[in-house]
């Protein structure tokens, strides 16, 4: 069977605004990968499909930069501008199909299937079926009122139903259909003439064909769906997504060494020695005996020595582009983290983009550390100010300057770009960045310590006026730059 692919992606995105200010929702990401680019590649290599057409209209020019010919991905990418959007859906599938003399699939660029069969959907013998609605297993009635349930008898469809008040079955309508040439000529048929007279609901217009006696399937589709409209939506595909494959991401922890040349080492056996870890990175100033008995062990990766004048916050960054790892972690050679809450980390880390350590939780601070009194009133007070700045985004933080963190390299890619600061402030700019992105961060409970006999608290060269400004400057000027 010869088959088109077609990608209405024309839509204004209401629902799922304001991540749809300055893309189209099928740009939205789902582990790092835009929608509409993971369904073309599911139209490649599940489907076979190397022709594909995707309808363009708001914010077009996103998904033309990023998609390209087609070339790069392996297929022939054609482009179908859509300028009258109150036409809706119906209007931006009769574009897509109009003229193709073959099988058409259609998938919904705002939908995400993880690990579907839609390669026996296109293998499938239907014989004169007109067309082909793509079905799924929902245990939730929530998730099925926002799409659509079907009438059957046998396999033939009967009836459709768009956003069910009432849901009694489990069987919820997708994005996915496969139309025949006869079928295409029906959609074209109803727009012929003036446009505007033509349907706009493709779904309540499909049923009506049902209801006509036109012979359409079902075909029940294995595998995981999500129907992108909200931030929740996101938040549940990047879930279902990485938890399919966590256990094959590997994690890289950036150790960053800064003046604590010499003892150093110990932390760096500890965080190798955790399973979860599969390299160790260590970033210093100043290579030691210590430190190379310490990049003896496997795991650990010794970069080369950077000039005693770099900031720390080049530190960070410097490991952080080293790292090979899927998740990249970051801690400190002040020794006070304990390496038992790398599991801890990745946990949460399933749910969130960012995973960011607070220790300003009294149950879990020892006495003796320097995450008490005014210093923890300080950083709690950054926090806050950060939220307020950002109140539209749903953050809730009580530090955000902690070093000990977890991230998606798709995260820390995201954001590269956007990172200005050279100095300790740069930990807070990441925090600002990931929300900017508008990504999901998770802030979790750390363990605290203060391992230096010599002083009664945790010595800290950061911990002053002059920083304090510096990092509430960068919030400021972030958000107001964001606002012009």
């Amino acid at each position: 069977m010869t088959l088109v692919g077609v990608i209405p992606a024309a839509g204004r995105g209401v629902r799922a605004y304001p991540y749809t200010q300055t893309i189209p929702k099928s740009m939205l990401e789902i582990d790092g990968v835009p929608l509409i680019r993971r369904n073309v590649e599911l139209m490649r290599d599940r489907m076979g499909i190397r022709k594909i057409r995707i309808v363009i209209g708001h914010h077009g020019e996103v998904i033309r930069d990023h998609l390209g010919t087609g070339d790069a991905l392996g297929v022939e990418i054609e482009y179908i501008e859509n300028d009258r959007l109150a036409l809706e859906l119906g209007y931006s599938v009769f574009l897509g199909v109009r003229g193709v003399e073959s099988h058409a699939v259609v998938l919904l660029a705002d939908e995400c299937y993880i690990g579907t069969n839609h390669d026996e959907l296109v293998r499938s013998d239907f014989g004169d079926a007109l067309a082909v609605c793509g079905m799924i297993q929902s245990p939730y009635a929530k998730h099925i009122r926002k799409n659509y349930t079907v009438t059957l008898d046998g396999d033939r469809v009967t009836d459709l139903h768009e956003k069910p008040t009432v849901v009694t079955g489990n069987l919820m309508g997708t994005g996915t259909f496969l139309l025949s040439p006869r079928f295409i000529q029906l959609l074209e048929s109803a727009f012929a003439g003036d446009p505007a007279r033509g349907p706009r609901d493709f779904i309540s217009w499909v049923g009506q064909r049902c209801r006509e006696g036109v012979d359409v399937r079902a075909f029940v589709l294995s595998g995981s769906y999500v129907n992108v409209n909200s931030r929740d939506d996101l938040n549940w595909g990047n879930y279902l997504l990485r938890e399919l494959s966590f256990e094959k991401k590997k994690t890289s922890l950036v150790y960053v060494v800064d003046g604590e040349e010499e003892r150093a080492a110990r932390p760096v056996d500890s965080f190798a020695e955790r399973p979860e870890i599969d390299e160790v990175i260590v970033v210093t100033r100043r290579m030691t005996p210590a430190l190379l008995k310490a990049g003896s062990n496997a795991k650990v990766r010794l970069l080369p020595p950077l000039p005693e004048e770099t900031p720390i916050g080049q530190l960070f960054i410097t490991g952080l582009d080293a790292a090979s790892g899927d998740i990249l972690m970051t801690s400190y050679s002040d020794d006070t983290f304990s390496a038992r809450d790398v599991a801890k980390m990745l946990v949460y880390l399933k749910d969130a983009d960012l995973v960011v350590g607070t220790r300003t939780t009294r149950q879990m601070i020892e006495q003796g550390t320097n995450m008490r009194g005014l210093v923890r009133a300080v950083h709690l007070f950054l926090a806050k100010v950060l939220e307020m700045l950002w109140w539209r985004f749903d953050c809730r933080f009580t530090d955000v300057c902690c070093v000990y963190r977890a991230m998606w390299r798709s995260t820390y890619r995201t954001i590269r770009g956007n990172l200005t600061a050279s100095g300790v402030e740069v930990i807070a700019e990441m925090v600002i960045e990931v929300l900017r992105a508008r990504r999901r961060i998770i802030e979790i409970p750390v363990n605290y310590y203060n391992r230096d006999l010599e002083f009664d608290y945790v010595r800290s060269r950061y911990q002053n006026v002059g920083t304090f400004l510096r990092i509430l400057g960068l919030m400021l000027r972030k958000r107001f730059s964001a606002m012009g």
